[in-house]
């Protein structure tokens, strides 16, 4: 079985987009540090091409991201957000986008 292939730039790139869209979507903006933080890891990784994970905090909305970028194209970048268990309250999880190809 032949080796799998790192990510291109462009493919990098790609899903930075559609990652960022999504949080997006999910009402999130620059206004928020941690999509700064995200926006920023996720810049770095276009560039250099290495794998990341990080647990980003999002205080003011109860969320923790998830992130994970990996160096390999067989696996898709992805940003899980889980909210901040308080008291008296089950996690749950939300997907921004996966996408496998």
């Amino acid at each position: 079985m032949p080796p799998v292939a790192d990510k291109t730039k462009e493919e990098r790139l790609k899903e930075t987009i559609r990652l960022l869209k999504a949080l997006q979507s999910h009402g999130y903006s620059e206004k928020d540090g941690g999509y700064r933080q995200i926006k920023e890891m996720m810049s770095k990784w276009v560039t250099d091409g290495e794998a990341a994970e990080a647990k980003i905090d999002f205080f003011k909305q109860n969320r923790i991201a998830e992130v994970s970028l990996p160096k390999r194209a067989n696996k898709a970048a992805t940003i899980n957000l889980k909210v901040v268990r308080r008291e008296g309250e089950e996690e749950t999880e939300t997907e921004t986008g996966q996408e496998q190809e």
